[in-house]
């Protein structure tokens, strides 16, 4: 009798599951036609504000939710914003675009399927955590990228709702093997590469800025980050004070562990952020974070 026999079966190579995940990403949603030409008007310098309000008004069900989002105390006007045009000079272009391209894509995928290891809802409060954390840190380095924070903390671990709602079984897979190992080693071992691959990978289909898709990436090495590593660096440590202060659920069990080479990267910018500042940014974002409400009822709402 042949021993190989009562040997489980060979899992595919890497380089065929990897080929296999790359065809299906060709297949991933767009984005709305309205978010994707507003994306293309706010990188023309000559749009104004009224041609800009004219398109986003074309979609009344996004029209209602910028305006619920302006008026909110997340962003603290004390005049009541009433139209779109008043939002985009108030708030800025940036600003409106982050809550299009936010409210497109919870709206694209939220129908992803839930299951006992991954809570989607929670998952979505991390990713609004991780985006006001970022944002918050990024306005501490007086960074001009806090918009850009915003949007690179909501949409980090987009590659795990691809996974959930495309490679249900494997995610699944993954998160059961995660629990006694790390995410990143089961992810290599069932599908051969990372949620910041693939997650990378859509933000490049959608045409968002190589800022954002370098931190969806590099999320958890920024170091190796091509493109600003400090601010790649600033989304990782929002993703770790989610993780400390246990606000949404990621999928993952514990914090991720960065060491000296994670610092370093903010000295090497000169930016004031140390490990002893962990428990002073905690308090600053639970604080932040409430203020977000509108994002989160919007969120329950919809869900």
């Amino acid at each position: 009798m042949n021993s190989d026999k009562s040997k489980p079966p060979q899992k595919s190579n890497d380089s065929v599951r990897i080929k296999r995940v790359t065809q299906s990403i060709i297949g991933l949603p767009t984005l709305p036609t309205v978010v994707s030409k507003m994306l293309e008007m706010i990188d023309n310098p000559r749009t104004s504000a009224s041609s800009l309000a004219r398109l986003i008004s074309q979609d009344q069900a996004l029209t209602a939710k910028i305006l619920k989002l302006a008026n909110s105390a997340y962003y603290g006007f004390s005049r009541e914003i009433s139209t779109v045009n008043m939002a985009i000079v108030v708030l800025g272009f940036n600003t409106v675009k982050d809550m299009g391209l936010w409210l497109s894509v919870f709206d694209v995928f939220k129908k992803s399927s839930d299951n006992s290891d991954f809570d989607i809802v929670r998952f979505w409060e991390h990713s609004i955590a991780c985006g006001v954390a970022a944002r918050m840190i990024a306005k501490h380095s007086r960074s001009r990228y806090a918009g850009e924070a915003f949007v690179a903390g909501l949409l980090h671990d987009i590659g795990k709702v691809v996974l959930n709602q495309y490679f249900h079984q494997e995610f699944i897979d993954i998160l059961q093997l995660a629990q006694s190992t790390t995410l990143e080693a089961a992810e290599a071992e069932v599908l051969g590469l990372g949620h910041g691959r693939i997650g990378a990978w859509l933000a490049e289909k959608w045409n968002l800025p190589s800022l954002i898709c370098d931190s969806i990436l590099y999320h958890h090495q920024p170091w190796n980050a091509k493109e600003k590593p400090e601010f790649v660096a600033i989304v990782t440590l929002g993703d770790m004070l989610c993780h400390l202060t246990e606000t949404g659920y990621s999928g993952r069990s514990s914090c991720p562990e960065y060491n000296e080479e994670f610092w370093e990267i903010f000295a090497n910018a000169g930016l004031s952020i140390d490990e002893p500042d962990l428990d002073n940014f905690q308090t600053e974002f639970l604080i932040e974070y409430e203020r977000s409400d509108a994002f989160i009822t919007m969120l329950h709402e919809n869900s």
